[in-house]
């Protein structure tokens, strides 16, 4: 199968999409096939996506959880209501909770 970008532009929504359904895609066929992989992803700027996609996308994660594990950074106030709930929540970080905890002199 060939893949062609006939839309270069990828920060939008639904490129977004398309690049994480396909890293999760991949991540299972790897699995299928004995191939090593990371099971793990990590995405930015998913506050692009509609609702609907990152809804399908929590599904599905959910669904092959022994696989697959998404790591997202996007804010809490683009999260679709289905999403903002404590319990997927592993990570919350804000101006005053900082991943590093560097302090600027």
């Amino acid at each position: 199968y060939k893949f062609s970008a006939f839309n270069t532009n990828f920060s939008s929504g639904k490129k977004q999409g398309e690049i994480t359904c396909f890293d999760i895609a991949y991540t299972l066929f790897a699995d299928d096939e004995g191939i090593p992989c990371y099971h793990f992803l990590l995405n930015d700027k998913k506050e692009l996506m509609h609702d609907n996609q990152l809804v399908k996308i929590a599904h599905l994660v959910h669904r092959e959880k022994k696989h697959v594990q998404f790591v997202a950074s996007i804010l809490r106030d683009k999260l679709p209501a289905e999403l903002n709930q404590e319990h997927l929540f592993v990570v919350r970080l804000s101006q005053a909770e900082k991943l590093f905890k560097i302090e600027h002199a």
